[in-house]
């Protein structure tokens, strides 16, 4: 198997906290994910953070799974829609970016929880392997992808010109951020701006592109204390939903984490 040419990895020990933004649709898988992440992240996890529209059966989820409920407008004092990134695409049609954006926002925050590590992951993505995220010499792992999607990279050349670009892409669907190196981006990107972290990235978003920024890639190219593993993922769609023992069965021995992305469920 691919993961056996790779020596492994010794986790950790300290908390660290996990960040989720959701919104109702995403509840159909979350709760797979949440039993990936309770089942398979080396490290211990403090509390589990749910950052979303303050909507009653969300509010009730939380309640029910042991989770922490965020008010998604408290995270930053307003609101996705304030934003306002509509993208026309090349076919004419325009659609609103703002949530895609906001929740990119929110992970990049450092805003949320306690613990100096936490773990971000898209409510959609299922790990069935053990995952290590940080390792006792405090390197982060980032498992990479073959995204290759070029406006990512523009836009990093805009935001943080002469910052090296690696190969393969941090686009996984999850990432460990640290606050103190947060700290240092935000502030690059303010010193650079003259304004807001925040507003850097609003303003820096190429309205043509469906997709135009990407956080795992702007903060995995940033990073440089870090460690790169393969990522071994499997996109599903939501008629192979089934529980997460079968899920781990059918897919373990070839993957690591498996997906259920609306582009190929709509």
């Amino acid at each position: 198997m691919a993961w056996r040419r790779f020596p492994p990895l010794q986790p950790a020990k300290e908390n660290i906290d996990v960040v989720i933004p959701i919104v109702k649709k995403d509840l159909a898988v979350l709760p797979l994910c949440l039993e990936g992440v309770r089942r398979q992240v080396q490290h211990p996890i403090k509390n589990i953070y749910i950052v979303a529209p303050n909507e009653q059966e969300i509010v009730d989820f939380c309640s029910r799974n042991q989770l922490t409920f965020i008010d998604e407008l408290t995270v930053f004092g307003f609101s996705p829609k304030s934003l306002n990134i509509r993208v026309t695409e090349k076919n004419g049609l325009e659609r609103d970016r703002s949530g895609w954006l906001f929740q990119q926002l929110v992970k990049l925050s450092g805003c949320v929880g306690t613990e100096r590590y936490y773990l971000t992951i898209d409510a959609d993505h299922v790990l069935i392997r053990p995952h290590v995220f940080l390792t006792e010499s405090r390197q982060t792992v980032c498992y990479m992808s073959y995204e290759e999607h070029q406006p990512y990279y523009d836009n990093i050349r805009k935001l943080m010109p002469g910052l090296r670009l690696d190969k393969l892409s941090y686009v996984d669907h999850k990432m460990l951020f640290d606050k103190q190196q947060l700290q240092k981006l935000h502030k690059e990107l303010t010193r650079r701006f003259g304004y807001s972290w925040t507003e850097a990235i609003v303003q820096n978003y190429d309205r043509s592109s469906f997709a135009g920024f990407s956080e795992f890639e702007l903060y995995g190219n940033f990073l440089t204390n870090k460690v790169q593993r393969p990522w071994l993922q499997k996109r599903l769609r939501y008629k192979q939903l089934t529980d997460y023992a079968t899920l781990c069965k059918q897919w373990q021995r070839s993957r690591w984490s498996l997906t259920f992305p609306d582009y190929i469920n709509g």
